[in-house]
């Protein structure tokens, strides 16, 4: 049965004054932003995103593809992923082998991710007809307490990382995601050469080669996207291997609008 087919079920039960909750163990949901039906939503125990989504009713102004979940089990996650990369960062800062632009940069990026708050959000479709058919588990089954928030449109993309300051810029349709590096001030001594990552706001993540030796092909951006420039490898490679990937997907993690990620 369709989470569609379902929804209606339950409502037209509801109405008809039947008690959906007398067999069935029910949980609470909700749902803010560019939707119908704000608020606390109750589910049977068992359904899944999509019935969620559809009881929520995204209006035609959402920006599905910035569609998030918020969930208790993945903030556990989240509070380790950012304690991971403040450690991380902080060794950086104090190796003494480091760069004094890299460790500058470094200590600069730690209190800035200490400024970003945790928030165990899990990108959904924000479609629930490609919900229902995805595969795997991106339909996950609901728990008590889950949230969703369907975001509006941005219209810019924001540049991070080893950079002199975070930089929102307005995003312009078929523009590489190179090219916005023009626009924001990279502190070159401490930042990559050859690498950038790009989380699109769906929570897709990728590497792109920027160097004449690795030149990636043209990567477009949706709106809402990041750009992570990284500090250099050579340093991050020996003391914090695993600094990029925590990175991208702590970056992942920050749901739409991202003012916070430049004014933190």
């Amino acid at each position: 049965m369709s989470a569609l087919l379902r929804y209606v079920l339950l409502a037209s039960m509801s109405a008809a004054g039947m008690d959906v909750g007398a067999s069935t163990p029910s949980l609470e949901v909700s749902v803010e932003g560019t939707v119908s039906r704000p608020g606390p939503i109750q589910l049977p125990a068992g359904t899944r995103f999509a019935d969620a989504v559809v009881a929520a009713m995204p209006r035609r102004d959402a920006y599905i593809l910035g569609a998030s979940a918020f969930r208790v089990a993945t903030y556990t996650e989240h509070v380790r992923l950012r304690a991971g990369l403040l450690h991380d960062l902080r060794t950086i800062a104090e190796w003494a082998d480091a760069s004094p632009a890299v460790a500058a940069r470094a200590a600069a990026l730690h209190s800035w991710v200490e400024g970003l708050p945790v928030t165990g959000r899990v990108p959904i479709e924000g479609n629930p007809r490609r919900l229902e058919v995805s595969r795997g588990d991106r339909n996950s089954l609901l728990a008590q307490g889950d949230h969703f928030f369907f975001p509006e449109r941005p219209d810019t993309v924001t540049v991070v990382g080893a950079v002199v300051a975070p930089c929102a810029i307005p995003h312009v349709a078929g523009r590489d995601a190179r090219d916005y590096l023009s626009d924001c001030l990279i502190d070159r001594d401490a930042a990559d050469p050859d690498t950038i990552h790009v989380i699109q706001p769906d929570g897709q993540a990728s590497a792109i080669g920027i160097a004449a030796w690795n030149r990636s092909p043209a990567q477009l951006l949706a709106p809402g996207a990041i750009i992570y420039v990284p500090l250099r490898k050579k340093v991050t490679a020996e003391v914090a291997p695993e600094l990029e990937r925590d990175m991208t997907i702590f970056l992942a993690s920050q749901p739409l609008p991202h003012d916070g990620l430049v004014n933190p």
